[in-house]
């Protein structure tokens, strides 16, 4: 029984995530953003890849 309760709650939890992400990603695709934050980390928005921008030089790095 306590299995499934965890089962459940972890399940809820990763659902809510994938939302929120999914929802922040088309704000930014409609703003034109080249990438979006999420609950990874920012990643890029044609590939959906981690990434890291150069905040000095604006350069993004793919992970």
């Amino acid at each position: 029984m306590i299995l499934l309760i965890a089962i459940l709650y972890f399940g809820y939890k990763l659902a809510k995530e994938a939302a929120e992400d999914t929802q922040i990603r088309n704000q930014c695709r409609n703003r034109g953003f080249d990438t979006y934050p999420s609950s990874t980390g920012l990643r890029d928005m044609k590939t959906g890849k981690r990434c890291y921008v150069n905040p000095r030089t604006g350069e993004k790095t793919l992970f």
